[in-house]
């Protein structure tokens, strides 16, 4: 098994611990309801509801780099409409993050929609889902294991439903993807060094979201002429369309090489996605996406196939990205600490830990809880 780093590919054999935990390559208009309404106001930052009239519901753009033109801004007497700017630049002005801004929904009898926004992304605590168009298909993808032609290449990946899947309620989505040296069903099965199913997040999601592992090409994410990111690409699609997904909070996370394709996908594709989690990881080649994205990530202070200093590396690189200060929150029960000054929509967590090539014991827990702010 072998890794590429620095551009020189290294033998890995000789690293017992590394085999043990599997080198992979080692790797955003004013609203105004009928009389009295709320005003919700735009900006990179929380857009809060004014003054409630009777009837009416205060506007919350909470959580995220809300457009101009803004989020929900609700109100006004028995209840006036919602109005949503509409984004131009994200996924959703007002409940996304990418590209092609979705229009606020009616509430009431009267109300004006807002003016059009700029870019938009999903809130945290609640916000507005965003249903893709398989809420209203009659035919859904099932659970169990699945192939996608990918440019005229076969590309294997298993997917998880809840146990009570509703074809009509948005859930979000989370790709977890495999190291180096393991594959889609090792994440699926939770095999060690996991701490369970999917990195231990199926058990704490509890049938809440749909998972999926996605497998690699010859067991490594190299992407190769961009292939691997064409794979998650293709599966976004299929996935909106043939299950209802909730478009705004799709999530990526991923152990050693599997990090290091979740780095990738937030260096590439980060408009598709509300945040991710890296386990053991790198940058391998360039991040040219410059765009803000929650990051998490975690790192064996003595893992010798992937170096600590190759972890914080790519953590600095979001850490500009997000906007963040240098300063942190004291380390919580697992060592992990919240970068100060990052974008109100996109912190950053830095998980140190006393390990080697591994996921950390505390991984499922932790990347749920980190995943969970934005839902």
């Amino acid at each position: 098994m072998t890794r590429w780093t620095h551009h020189i590919w290294i033998g890995c054999a000789g690293l017992l611990l590394a085999v043990a935990a599997g080198c992979g390559s080692s790797s955003p208009g004013t609203t105004t309801g009928a009389s009295g309404g709320s005003v919700g106001t735009g900006g990179m930052a929380t857009g809060t509801g004014g003054q409630t009239a009777t009837g009416g519901s205060t506007a919350t753009g909470t959580g995220g780099a809300v457009a101009t033109g803004g989020t929900l801004g609700s109100g006004g007497a028995s209840g006036g409409s919602a109005g949503a700017g509409t984004g131009s630049g994200g996924r959703a002005g007002g409940g996304g993050h990418g590209s092609g801004g979705a229009t606020g929904q009616t509430g009431g009898a009267s109300g004006q929609t807002g003016g059009a926004g700029a870019t938009g992304k999903a809130g945290a605590s609640g916000a507005g889902a965003m249903p893709s168009s398989g809420c209203s298909a009659t035919a859904t993808a099932a659970s169990g294991k699945a192939t996608i032609d990918v440019s005229g290449t076969s590309r294997e990946y298993i997917l998880t439903l809840p146990a009570n899947y509703d074809p009509h309620h948005p859930y979000p989505l989370i790709f977890a993807f495999h190291g180096g040296s393991y594959n889609d069903q090792w994440v699926v099965d939770g095999d060690p060094p996991q701490s369970g199913p999917y990195y231990g997040i199926q058990a704490e999601a509890h049938d809440s979201v749909i998972l999926v592992a996605p497998n690699a090409l010859s067991g490594s994410w190299t992407n190769q002429n961009g292939r691997d990111v064409a794979f998650v690409t293709a599966m976004v699609t299929r996935f909106e369309s043939q299950l209802c997904v909730d478009q705004s909070r799709l999530f990526a996370t991923g152990f050693s090489m599997g990090a290091i394709m979740t780095i990738n996908v937030g260096c590439n594709i980060s408009s598709t996605f509300r945040a991710i989690a890296a386990m053991s990881g790198e940058i391998m080649t360039t991040c040219p996406d410059t765009k803000p994205i929650p990051y998490w990530s975690s790192h064996g202070m003595s893992d010798p196939t992937i170096p600590f200093t190759m972890g914080e590396a790519a953590r600095d690189t979001y850490l500009q990205r997000d906007h963040c200060g240098t300063q942190t929150s004291a380390p919580d029960a697992n060592g992990c600490l919240a970068y100060q000054g990052c974008d109100a929509a996109d912190p950053v967590v830095w998980c140190p830990f006393d390990g080697v090539h591994q996921p950390p014991p505390f991984a499922g827990a932790a990347i749920w809880s980190f995943f969970s702010k934005f839902l």
